[in-house]
């Protein structure tokens, strides 16, 4: 008696399952693409060296981050974006003032446990230094490549990246001083018209300002310096105290950082922002990898994240300049791309900066 051998037969409703599935697969990246939904992150694309550097990192479980740059609730918000695109590696974001982050590196070194994976600074000398006593691993992210020209290569020898940009623009309050009047470049700022409105902050207690002032000595000598004294400038400390001067309505112009008078400007503050037409000044803040470090393959995907299109975006959202040309910059601001800029070398600022704080206290009194 022959065997008979019955198929399976599918159902209508097996038919219409299979079909739903096959939509799905061809519509979800397609929805993706447009922006309509979004891949899990184990869906993201990801290079072969960011799957081997990851898979690594989950190891580890975590990183912990000594952080100069920005304040705790944006290093925070860093930490989460890069869990959320990394499940399974957590941040330990420590924000505070670039000074205290290196001295307390130094205080883990000499204890014999070094605490933090990536140290990033606005001060370039202390990485130099770091890596001058070999406690730097060389590493070079991938992403580094989209980054806006200006800021690829800051170390030559790859130990150290930009992970954010200190800027120094020209601001001034729109309600005192109109657009076609306000300065246009720093000698601008020197003009009697300015007196008892201009204020600014202290290179004896801002390094933003302290690398600004180096780069207004080269370009143009002692003698603007002297001539803003004339004018009976409001002095403070921080780049940013300026910002809250004018906001008050107190003063009408002053150099200042874009990022700050930007947010204010969210906030319905009325400023507004010149980038000066011989320069912008320009201080890169770098990251770096610890030797020694706990969690090295952890610290390694985070530099990637550091340097890629989703940190950017995060700086972005918080009135910050990007460090790519594939994020637009906040309202107001423009792309590294399109601005001018100056950069003092590390060694002239070295140089000069001591003997300008000199100058200052005996020009200005503080």
């Amino acid at each position: 008696m022959r065997k008979l051998h019955f198929a399976a037969t599918k159902t209508n409703n097996d038919i219409w399952e299979d079909s739903m599935r096959a939509i799905v697969r061809l519509a979800v990246p397609l929805l993706a693409a447009a922006g309509i939904v979004a891949l899990a992150p184990a869906a993201m694309a990801q290079s072969n060296g960011e799957k081997q550097l990851y898979e690594a990192a989950k190891k580890e479980g975590q990183l912990t981050w000594y952080s100069g740059i920005l304040n705790q609730q944006i290093c925070d918000e860093v930490g989460q974006a890069f869990s959320k695109k990394y499940p399974g590696v957590s941040v330990h974001a420590i924000k505070t003032t670039s000074q205290v982050a290196f001295q307390r590196l130094l205080q883990d070194q000499k204890a014999g446990d070094t605490l933090s994976d990536v140290f990033t600074t606005t001060d370039e000398s202390h990485v130099a230094y770091l890596k001058g006593k070999n406690l730097l691993i060389k590493y070079v992210p991938e992403n580094e490549k989209g980054m806006s020209k200006v800021l690829r290569g800051l170390d030559p020898d790859g130990f150290y990246h930009v992970s954010w940009v200190g800027l120094v623009t020209i601001v001034y309050n729109k309600s005192k001083v109109s657009e076609a009047d306000s300065p246009k470049d720093w000698p601008d700022l020197a003009n009697e018209k300015w007196k008892n409105q201009i204020g600014f902050g202290s290179p004896n207690y801002s390094g933003l300002i302290g690398v600004w002032t180096v780069a207004m000595q080269q370009a143009y000598g002692w003698a603007y310096y002297e001539k803003l004294n004339k004018l009976n400038p409001l002095i403070g400390r921080s780049v940013d105290d300026p910002i809250t001067v004018l906001n008050s309505g107190e003063r009408s112009v002053a150099p200042g950082n874009p990022a700050s008078a930007f947010r204010s400007a969210k906030r319905g503050n009325p400023l507004a922002v010149n980038y000066p037409t011989s320069g912008t000044l320009m201080d890169p803040s770098p990251s770096a990898i610890i030797k020694g470090a706990h969690h090295p393959n952890a610290a390694k995907l985070f530099m990637e994240f550091l340097t890629s299109k989703d940190y950017s975006e995060i700086l972005a959202k918080n009135s910050e300049q990007p460090l790519r040309d594939d994020v637009p910059p906040p309202p107001g601001a423009k792309s590294l791309s399109d601005v001018k800029v100056i950069s003092p070398k590390l060694a002239d600022i070295e140089k000069d900066l001591p003997k300008i704080k000199e100058k200052w206290r005996d020009t200005f009194g503080n």
